[in-house]
């Protein structure tokens, strides 16, 4: 089997990422209600602790839509990329904890936004679709459009507003990529 025609049947198999967009979408809204309600230093920890509830509820979502659990469509080398593309962002980690260590708060969401949308780009390729690459350069311009507008006032308002910004762009490409499949299939 040639190698897109199997990238094309993992990206059906997954539906393009769907449950991990849609997981990880609705951590990053709930991250930024919690910026308007909670302390900074609160907001900050649960932003970087998010993927402790997002990934637990991405793989049981993949299984729910079958995307885990059953015969890969691609070469074992694939399946190993693709586990190294999700994990990449984990690189970022010790720059978060430095944000937090050094009570830098209001900024996690911003760089752990710049962060993400960095290993989108990668996804593009895996699932052969621009939609990815799309996505990450909205999610790294629309922050940084955020973090610049922002007035000192409102330190509370703009990593909540990152948050949210976010956190609906994987939730709009994740319907996007429901709406793909539904018509597909």
């Amino acid at each position: 089997m040639e190698l897109v025609e199997s990238l094309g049947l993992l990206a059906e198999q997954n539906m393009s990422g769907l449950a991990f967009l849609a997981a990880y979408g609705v951590t990053w809204v709930v991250c930024g209600v919690v910026w308007l309600r909670a302390s900074e230093r609160v907001a900050a920890f649960a932003t970087l602790f998010q993927g402790m509830v997002a990934l637990p509820a991405a793989l049981g979502l993949s299984a729910l839509i079958g995307a885990i659990g059953g015969e890969r469509p691609v070469p074992d080398e694939i399946t190993q990329l693709s586990v190294l593309v999700g994990t990449s962002q984990l690189l970022g980690l010790p720059f978060l904890v430095f944000l937090v260590v050094k009570h830098r708060y209001t900024l996690v969401p911003f760089a752990f936004a710049a962060i993400t949308s960095m290993h989108f780009v990668l996804y593009s390729w895996l699932y052969q679709t621009p939609v990815y690459l799309v996505m990450a350069v909205l999610i790294s311009l629309g922050t940084a459009t955020v973090m610049f507008a922002a007035a000192e006032p409102e330190r509370r308002t703009t990593p909540a507003r990152v948050s949210f910004l976010t956190g609906g762009l994987l939730l709009c490409t994740a319907l996007l990529f429901l709406g793909l499949h539904l018509l597909a299939g």
